[in-house]
């Protein structure tokens, strides 16, 4: 399988291929007896000469890695060394298996955004912001203040400021003592996860929805359990059937732009599923990190009809501006801000104000907003390419969807197997079964619509004709 496209650049090409090759033996990507990528298409991949290539492939058969099989190709030797503890930290797999874990290892990997439909973040030069340095630079110039100190625990107070601005123009009142910084929206789940939740109790997800959200969640011990979400929100029905059998403590949801789906949340069924939370004492955790994408930002949340009586309300930067940046924010029910303070204070005591005051500086800056509206161009832009292209290879742009990151489409097939012959072939997709707390089997594909390119489409339509074929 190939995993990433990009060489040691300390090394000379020829080394370098033969050390990429080396390290997917070593991590079993490639298996004893298997063929590895022919010399045209290695060359092709990397974007080096096939000469290149060749000489590469003969410095590992002439160490022992690979054999070469006349008229036939290059094969990974039987004999071939094994990676030692300390080679690489890296886990190794013997046979790739679809889940949470291995989608996030590949996010997290140099994989071309070009060859990664199944990505959850923009290409960096529709995110660039040109006063990115000049934000460093103020700040640096200020860092002998504030440097050498913890800081507020709460966080930077002018940007909590200026959140707290933001969302009166939303609908949503609060003030600046209510808002915590945290380390991106994940760690703003952890910390509420652990104030309203034990081991053994059930939490409330979206089917489908987030993949990490499921995964982490279960790793702190709690029963996940998943609601049908459409076009208009969760399945009601179905919600109260999972509150009256589990008793849930918390609901935790993106209600604009849902991840994987690009809805919203309909009026109505907002107010059924808020009713619903009174009824049983619990709460929502109200994930908006796409919220910098929605024109003009008039779009219903829970927290607007709330007022965060019982909705933790989360947003960040890492979508909009820079992931790299790991800055979040938490607006928290008054009865809470003291108790989740302390779960930051006990965790990690508080988040690095540099990163806080350098996202103040690009916010508050026109240029941050300018190229905001760049990227809400460019999504629509690719939207109405998805919305013509995917007919043409018989698959259908699902008809809610709003000008999100995602589309959610249904290839009408498992796509577990899909993900892993497009990963052999150097493309990751994100399959449906990882958008479900059981990894339920699904026909559906998140594609994002930044990055699914021309090229991505004709190998898709291809795979879907051969599959119809059989």
């Amino acid at each position: 399988m190939v995993e990433t496209y990009t060489l040691n650049p300390n090394l000379t090409k020829t080394a370098a291929v033969a050390e990429w090759l080396q390290q997917r033996i070593d991590w079993h990507i490639y298996l004893p007896n298997q063929r590895v990528p022919s010399v045209r298409k290695l060359a092709k991949l990397l974007n080096i000469s096939s000469f290149t290539v060749v000489q590469a492939y003969e410095q590992l058969v002439a160490t022992g890695v690979l054999i070469a099989k006349p008229s036939s190709g290059y094969y990974v030797n039987t004999q071939s060394k094994l990676v030692q503890p300390n080679d690489d930290k890296r886990k190794v797999f013997k046979h790739p298996v679809i889940d949470t874990r291995w989608l996030v290892q590949q996010v997290f990997s140099d994989i071309p955004h070009n060859r990664s439909p199944g990505v959850g973040t923009l290409p960096r030069d529709w995110v660039r912001n040109d006063k990115m340095e000049w934000a460093i630079r103020q700040v640096t110039q200020q860092a002998d203040s504030f440097i050498y100190d913890y800081g507020n625990v709460q966080g930077y107070l002018p940007l909590r400021q200026q959140l707290v601005q933001h969302l009166h123009t939303l609908g949503m009142q609060t003030h600046a003592d209510h808002v915590i910084t945290t380390a991106g929206v994940s760690q703003a789940v952890t910390m509420v996860a652990r104030l309203l939740t034990q081991a053994g109790d059930t939490v409330v997800v979206d089917g489908p929805g987030w993949y990490w959200l499921s995964s982490c969640l279960q790793q702190q011990g709690l029963n996940v359990v998943s609601v049908e979400r459409d076009h208009q929100g969760p399945n009601i029905e179905q919600m109260q059937k999972l509150f009256a059998a589990h008793r849930p403590k918390l609901y935790l949801t993106n209600s604009v732009l849902h991840n994987p789906t690009s809805y919203n949340l309909h009026p109505a069924r907002a107010h059924q599923v808020l009713n619903l939370i009174h009824e049983y004492d619990a709460y929502i955790f109200e994930d908006d990190l796409y919220a910098a994408f929605v024109p003009g930002g008039q779009v219903l949340r829970y927290a607007s009809l709330d007022q965060f009586e019982r909705v933790f309300y989360a947003t960040g930067f890492s979508k909009s501006m820079a992931s790299g940046w790991r800055v979040g924010m938490l607006v928290c029910p008054d009865n809470y801000i003291d108790d989740v303070l302390r779960i930051k204070t006990l965790s990690n005591s508080n988040t690095p104000e540099f990163g806080e005051r350098v996202c103040h500086h690009l916010w508050t800056h026109g240029e941050y907003r300018r190229q905001i509206k760049k990227v809400q161009q460019h999504l629509y832009r690719a939207h109405e390419r998805m919305r013509k292209a995917l007919p043409k290879i018989r698959l259908i742009y699902p008809e809610h969807t709003q000008a999100g990151l995602f589309v959610w489409v249904d290839m009408g097939q498992d796509t577990s197997q899909l993900a892993l012959d497009a990963y052999k072939e150097g493309w990751l997709v994100a399959p449906g079964q990882l958008f479900y707390p059981d990894v339920s089997a699904s026909t559906h594909l998140r594609l994002n619509v930044s990055t699914t390119s021309d090229e991505f489409l004709r190998w898709l339509g291809d795979y879907l004709d051969k599959s119809c074929q059989y």
